[in-house]
């Protein structure tokens, strides 16, 4: 557990620790091109599950670093929303909750 440097030419991560303060972007090892950081919560596919990639690189290049999403539901209530599944759910889950 802990940050995650990902790559996502690659489809690799490297845990970073759980220290969001002393965290920083590297460049891969393999490829050479900027990771980006992402939350702890970000569960690595097989580098294999290309279609889980791809779907991770259009939630990331649109604002979604694996944080919590919260919709409010009434004034004062807000639910957690869990990330997509696919890549037609992400497609739907970035248009309603972009941030």
């Amino acid at each position: 557990m802990g940050y995650k440097n990902i790559c996502l030419e690659c489809r690799t991560s490297y845990s970073k620790g759980n220290d969001y303060e002393n965290q920083t972007e590297s460049n891969c090892p393999q490829c050479g091109k900027k990771m980006i950081l992402v939350n702890h919560k970000f569960k690595p596919p097989k580098k294999s599950e290309i279609k889980s990639w791809e779907m991770a690189k259009l939630l990331v290049e649109n604002g979604f670093k694996f944080q919590a999403v919260y919709e409010q539901i009434e004034k004062n209530v807000f639910l957690k929303v869990n990330y997509p599944k696919s890549l037609s759910d992400a497609k739907e889950f970035i248009k309603k909750y972009n941030p």
